[in-house]
């Protein structure tokens, strides 16, 4: 009783160091994006055959404005399912401050070459991989986490193979949707909500974990 008492009020106030974590990663994220833009490196050619140019423009073009909201509704459904609330604001605040971010980007940089700019579909795409992460229940996380990278990169190689992006725009599209998710997972990390529903339903693997350390004593 008493471990899992002490597991659940950490969770519900996270140690300083795991937010500290999250905000070196988007400071690296971030300085990162200004290094990029300060070079503007050139991207190197890709040539492809015909039939996997027409196949990714297939992929890319499925993964469209109306892709993007129906795979955020979802996660919003099962963020309520699980009884994460903050799991919604989690994913609203990751999915639109990548897309509004990486879509201000060429006002903000107009003598940017085109296949520099950041790449929207892999910024979409890397937002929906990281919302899905943070509201997965730790059992099904390492399949999410397979599934959401073979994703990503399969829009990434779509986008590139299409000349949509170049391999620095592809790369700046991630690294804006990390400086988002660290917010995201910031959110997530303070919510109280998060952490009642995980004192009362312990699926996580470090109750479980603890749980069973009890047990053997």
């Amino acid at each position: 009783m008493l471990v899992l008492v002490t597991v659940s009020t950490s969770t519900q106030h996270p140690a300083p160091s795991t937010t500290t974590r999250f905000l070196v990663l988007a400071a690296i994220a971030v300085v990162a994006l200004g290094v990029l833009y300060f070079v503007r490196p050139t991207s190197p050619g890709l040539s492809v055959p015909e039939q996997v140019r027409a196949l990714a423009e297939w992929t890319v073009g499925r993964f469209d404005v109306t892709a993007v909201l129906a795979a955020t509704t979802a996660l919003a459904v099962v963020s309520m399912v699980r009884g994460l609330p903050y799991g919604i604001g989690a994913i609203l605040l990751l999915g639109m401050g990548a897309n509004l971010t990486n879509a201000a980007f060429g006002s903000w940089l107009p003598d940017v070459p085109q296949d520099l700019l950041p790449s929207g579909h892999v910024a979409a795409a890397t937002a929906l991989y990281g919302s899905a992460i943070l509201i997965s229940a730790p059992q099904w996380r390492p399949v999410v986490a397979g599934l959401g990278f073979a994703g990503v990169a399969a829009i990434g190689a779509s986008a590139l193979a299409a000349e949509l992006s170049g391999l620095f725009g592809v790369i700046a599209g991630v690294l804006i949707a990390l400086v988002w998710a660290c917010a995201a997972a910031i959110l997530m990390a303070r919510s109280p909500i998060a952490a009642k529903r995980e004192e009362l339903r312990p699926d996580t693997a470090a109750i479980a974990f603890s749980r069973h350390r009890s047990i053997r004593l």
